[in-house]
């Protein structure tokens, strides 16, 4: 492009613009993330924080650049999911520590995922004050039958909108002793029923949630965001239920699972899913407000 490039606060009009520049990004640099396709969710969701979104602009109105972060939660300290991406051509000039200056300016946690072999953007981002606190794995399953033994006293259902207090229980007990990154706070439950090609299953026995599942379809491939076992129902073949249901009418699923899950890992191991890229975990500590000076 040539012209002014500006960065400014993102706007819901800008979407349509974001998921061309995340296309024409991600077509030079394979280490940009295909966020275009969630960015609407991501934005319209109650945990957007878009008062720290910016955009870099162009005068053709295409856009060169984004940063944008999802509260994900809220005690003991705000703690913000972060993403920046700028346009190959507009790298080096300062771009991307302008675009991320509002959320670097919050006090508040920032966590970050970078592919561990994305050298720039690790550079980038420990040059931005991120340290290392974990790694998170991305598998892929490419189709086939999934073998799930049977189990006559559990069922595996759509839940529905009568099903949101079950949900929201399960999503806080679910997850008090681990301290997976990826999961529903309670908050969002409704807005799982409220999203098109929205997949929620839950599994139970005798009336009462053991667990559930949550996933969206993308295209051909289902992505699979979530799969919550209550600490006492687990290793009992719930979680398997639930993705051989899941999985049982998809020609392929896509998840992420924290590196240190061990028994997660062996789970979806044993389904045939295949490891396709290890992302670093990055935190940014929240900087406390400097004394005043005289």
């Amino acid at each position: 492009m040539s012209g002014v490039v500006t960065v400014r606060r993102f706007e819901l009009r800008d979407l349509d613009a974001a998921a061309r520049f995340s296309d024409a990004a991600r077509a030079l640099d394979a280490y940009v993330e295909p966020f275009g396709q969630r960015l609407a969710v991501i934005a319209t969701g109650s945990r957007a924080a878009l008062d720290l979104w910016r955009v870099a602009a162009g005068e053709d109105q295409g856009l060169y650049g984004i940063a944008f972060s999802a509260l994900r939660e809220s005690a003991p300290g705000p703690l913000y999911d972060f993403y920046v991406a700028v346009h190959p051509s507009m790298r080096r000039q300062g771009l991307g520590r302008a675009l991320s200056e509002p959320a670097l300016s919050a006090r508040a946690r920032l966590r970050a995922r970078v592919r561990d072999d994305a050298f720039a953007g690790r550079a980038f981002a420990t040059a931005l004050g991120f340290v290392e606190t974990g790694a998170q794995l991305s598998l892929q399953w490419g189709g086939g039958k999934v073998e799930v033994p049977p189990m006559p006293a559990l069922r595996i259902r759509a839940a529905t909108r009568r099903d949101e207090p079950a949900l929201r229980r399960l999503s806080n007990d679910a997850w008090v002793d681990t301290a997976e990154a990826n999961f529903s706070r309670a908050d969002e439950i409704a807005e799982l029923f409220a999203e098109e090609g929205r997949l929620v299953l839950l599994a139970e026995s005798e009336g009462k949630p053991m667990g559930y599942l949550s996933a969206v379809q993308l295209g051909r491939t289902l992505g699979i965001e979530e799969v919550a076992v209550l600490p006492q129902s687990r290793r009992m073949g719930v979680g398997r239920a639930l993705l051989g249901h899941a999985m049982a009418k998809t020609q392929g699923a896509v998840l992420s699972v924290s590196e240190a899950n061990k028994p997660a890992r062996a789970l979806y191991r044993s389904l045939g899913f295949r490891q396709t890229a290890r992302r670093l975990v990055l935190e940014r500590q929240s900087r406390p407000p400097q004394a005043a000076t005289s």
